[in-house]
């Protein structure tokens, strides 16, 4: 029986962290190899599927710099909020269990 958690922007498997950011907008599937090693990377054989969830799509938002151009329109700048995925549904499979 695997231990998985959520930390952050993180799904921590058996106490591997494995950082999310990079997926988002993805199906994120965690394997264990034969060697016991935790990855999310699509390999042709893994030793069990863990668990998989579907990362979600970035949020981006406009923040005003406090500056203006030169017609006197704010000036504006993209900020992708921080991935939280507390709130994401987490399939774990059956050999995992």
């Amino acid at each position: 029986m695997f231990e998985i958690m959520i930390k952050d922007s993180k799904l921590v498997v058996d106490g591997v962290e494995l950082d999310l950011s990079d997926h988002r907008g993805k199906k994120v599937t965690a394997f264990q190899d034969s060697d016991g090693s935790i990855t999310i990377e699509s390999k042709p054989v893994h030793q069990t599927t863990i668990c998989e969830l579907e990362v979600p799509k970035a949020v981006i938002n406009a923040e005003d710099t406090g500056k203006m151009d030169a017609e006197g329109l704010p000036i504006t700048k993209e900020v992708v909020t921080p991935l939280a995925l507390s709130k994401t549904p987490i399939k774990v499979f059956r050999e995992a269990v």
